[in-house]
């Protein structure tokens, strides 16, 4: 076996997206993990965090499009919670409710409501909110502009002791933006999943018929020690010269990373030139499917 190479990890984000990793390992990747006995550093917490972002970005890519919505939620100052774990639970009652009202309003199974929400703060001093997205599969234009008004007044909670609703604070529910999502409208590479992550406190709550991206099994003879600096260096912004290793699709992104960003493993490499070479995450469109539009 090769004591280092280059790894390609391909993940299908439902039928129209595509992300790809390529970057150097050595076998130690084919070693079973051993149990950890420390705590990450510092450079690794971080690397993990971004792995994660990723993660959570192509699972967005693979359940969410342009007939979805971005959600941002607000609170007057009454009704702020407490803590984070109030403000939690205040998204996951919310999630109940929108799933609830959309199954009788509309007459849909539960199956077709896909929610991806967070509780979040940014900072210690911050402010507690919420964002995420929502879509409900095959919902029509005119149904679509009902739920969107549905997913507004939802934000809300009983006053007690009797039947009526008083709002939270403000939700907004703007139209999908998929260059915003996909991280390619100049606001910063990785998009609106990448804004999520820079709160310091963050909780996800989603729904359980969210897919999964599929991945694929990793090949590590496609690439080459020379193709991957070429790709990383002078052909990084050429989305021609990387199209012409993924026949029937085009480059939405290319992202460049230092040595050992991509690496996604929680243990200390060995040292070698595959920890001195940069990594390359494309994310690619099938073709024959409508340009990303606003």
């Amino acid at each position: 076996m090769k004591k280092s190479y280059i790894r390609e990890k391909k993940y299908r984000c439902g039928s129209e997206y595509m992300a790809v990793g390529i970057y150097a390992v050595t076998d130690q990747e084919h070693r079973r993990r051993g149990k950890k006995h420390k705590e990450s550093d510092r450079g690794q917490k971080e690397r993990n965090k971004h792995a994660s972002l990723r993660r959570k970005q192509r699972k967005a890519i693979a359940n969410f499009g342009r007939d979805g919505f971005f959600l941002t939620g607000t609170y007057e100052e009454f009704y702020l919670p407490e803590d984070f774990a109030a403000c939690r639970r205040d998204v996951e009652n919310y999630k109940r409710r929108v799933i609830g009202a959309t199954v009788k309003r509309f007459g849909v199974s539960r199956d077709k409501v896909r929610l991806m929400l967070w509780a979040v703060r940014k900072g210690e001093a911050g402010r507690l909110h919420m964002h995420g997205f929502a879509e409900c599969v095959g919902m029509g234009a005119a149904d679509r502009r009902e739920w969107r008004e549905m997913l507004e007044d939802l934000w809300r909670r009983r006053v007690p002791g009797t039947g009526e609703y008083e709002p939270l604070g403000t939700m907004n529910a703007d139209r999908m933006d998929m260059k915003k999502l996909l991280g390619v409208d100049g606001q910063g590479k990785n998009g609106t999943i990448g804004y999520i992550y820079g709160h310091k406190e963050r909780a996800c709550i989603e729904t359980r018929n969210l897919s999964q991206p599929e991945e694929l099994a990793p090949s590590d003879t496609k690439w080459s020690r020379r193709q991957l600096r070429k790709g990383c260096t002078e052909c990084a912004e050429n989305a021609y010269w990387w199209e012409q290793h993924y026949p029937g699709f085009e480059v939405v992104q290319v992202m460049i990373y230092d040595p050992g960003q991509l690496y996604e493993a929680d243990r200390p490499r060995p040292d070698g030139w595959e920890a001195t070479e940069a990594q390359a995450y494309l994310i690619l469109r099938r073709r024959g499917f409508a340009k990303v539009r606003t």
